[in-house]
């Protein structure tokens, strides 16, 4: 069979992005024998892993933009720098500091500008429930 059926595919994506948390980034070699489950079946999430992983190793073009466009703050552009390097200093713990929200800065979250914020978390089960919310709002 041919990858994606034989047509053009355009991914889009940050590949510097920061690790997933609790999980494997694609570029894992998922091919090597597991040091927890040595001799055991892969699970149903470790052959999906490699079945991406594979479809990942199969994009023969590449297009790299350099311009960052994430921020146009310099100070918070070098902190994400540093955090991707696992480098953050305590200047970088302080400007984070500012961007804490408390209970007492927000009187509801139904008002703007709380109410387009984004809500990060770290579990596909949290995220899941709350976009299907997002979008039954926004239908």
């Amino acid at each position: 069979p041919v990858p994606f059926g034989g047509v053009n595919v355009i991914f889009f994506g940050d590949y510097l992005q920061y690790r997933p948390v609790y999980d494997a980034p694609l570029h894992t070699d998922f091919s090597l024998p597991s040091k927890k489950k040595s001799g055991k079946l892969p699970t149903e999430k470790e052959i999906q892993q490699r079945v991406a992983r594979s479809l990942i190793l199969q994009i023969n073009c590449v297009v790299k933009l350099t311009q960052q466009m994430r921020t146009e703050d310099p100070r918070y552009l070098q902190l994400l720098e540093r955090l991707r390097h696992g480098q953050c200093n305590y200047d970088d713990y302080e400007l984070l500091l500012t961007r804490v929200v408390g209970q007492s800065s927000v009187g509801s979250l139904h008002d703007e500008p709380w109410n387009k914020a984004p809500i990060l978390v770290f579990r596909n089960e949290v995220q899941t429930p709350l976009n299907n919310k997002a979008a039954v709002h926004k239908a």
